[in-house]
């Protein structure tokens, strides 16, 4: 073998910034995110249709990515890596969500009272952050899927449609579940009335 040649079996280590105590290495990637932790958890929020304030699943990877680099071997793919720990993060904050909110409903603290995308854009009372998160997040794909793409991307709905599993009918249906974990709830004799309007300018 040559020189410049790289042995395949030669041992994959950790940047330096994933080297030491977990505290260390916590600091390090607070300042500078090296690993993207930041845009990759409001991007994975998006793709698992999963409604959490992107700042705290951010500092919940920081943690996690810290903890598991000082306790695991370090990975060949280390963009792989932090994907899977950011979806760890993630399932961290929806696990921890729905257990608190079923112990202790009335007490809150101000991560979980923090959420603009809610409280801002939606006009959505603080204090029911956490319920409303729990009870989108509890909802089949579909309906979380509706919602992203028509309230938070801001797709136009025969974009929805084309990229989707559902027709113009089905897209609504599931836009109205979603709506229930906010306390619209659109299934009674209004959606009926609603649909069948729709159903007669289609005509």
């Amino acid at each position: 073998m040559g020189s410049g040649e790289t042995s395949s079996f030669e041992r994959v280590s950790w940047p330096s910034y994933l080297r030491g105590e977990r505290s260390s290495i916590l600091e390090r990637l607070s300042h500078g995110d090296p690993l993207h932790l930041r845009e990759g958890a409001a991007r994975r929020l998006r793709e698992l249709w999963v409604l959490l304030d992107p700042d705290r699943a951010f500092h919940r990877a920081l943690g996690v990515c810290a903890e598991a680099a000082g306790r695991e071997d370090p990975p060949v793919d280390l963009a792989r890596w932090a994907r899977g720990k950011i979806d760890l993060a993630i399932e961290q904050l929806v696990c921890r969500d729905r257990e608190a909110e079923r112990d202790h409903p009335e007490r809150l603290s101000d991560e979980e009272l923090d959420f603009p995308l809610l409280t801002e854009c939606l006009m959505l009372e603080p204090e029911l952050v956490r319920s409303t998160s729990v009870a989108f997040n509890a909802l089949d794909p579909l309906p979380r899927r509706a919602f992203f793409e028509l309230m938070i991307e801001g797709r136009e709905v025969p974009e929805c449609i084309e990229s989707g599993s559902w027709d113009e009918d089905g897209l609504y249906q599931a836009i109205q579940t979603a709506m229930t974990a906010f306390g619209l709830d659109g299934q009674g004799k209004d959606a009926d009335d609603q649909a069948r309007r729709r159903k007669g300018r289609k005509r």
